[in-house]
């Protein structure tokens, strides 16, 4: 797999198609697909890409509201949701060690902080890394 992550700029040509051209961070996720070819830590940055896309489905059920989901599987629901997220956060963290301090304070103030803006750009920067982990998938099926 490492051959094909050579060429950062294909790979979010690649991630943008998927998403039809709806990324909200571009930009952090090449920062981000840099920080894990530099560092070789590739794996990291797929188990990032496989609990981002697990959260961003949770929060889809969980946001619906379907009135004929019972409470029960939603409180279960949510609680996954958390749990996950906190897993997108320290996997976040990890690979951003590899990041210079700039890098780290810009991603901190923007994802990681305790309020409702950086909850937001998380949820949202996590649907950019579902779109990585589709790509993730396309390349196991070549």
């Amino acid at each position: 797999m490492n051959e094909l992550f050579a060429d950062v700029n294909k790979i979010l040509t690649a991630v943008e198609e998927l998403s039809n051209n709806h990324l909200y961070f571009r930009d952090d996720l090449e920062i981000l697909i840099k920080i894990a070819q530099q560092s070789e830590n590739l794996i990291l940055l797929e188990e990032l890409s496989f609990h981002a896309k697990f959260s961003n489905g949770l929060l889809k059920v969980i946001q619906r509201k379907d009135p004929i989901i019972e409470e029960a599987f939603l409180l279960k629901a949510s609680n996954e949701y958390k749990d996950s997220l906190q897993k997108v956060v320290k996997l976040l963290e990890d690979l951003l060690k590899e990041g210079n301090d700039f890098i780290k304070t810009i991603f901190k103030e923007k994802y990681l902080g305790l309020n409702q803006q950086c909850l937001l750009n998380l949820n949202n920067f996590c649907s950019d890394l579902s779109y990585l982990k589709l790509y993730f998938n396309d390349l196991k099926d070549l």
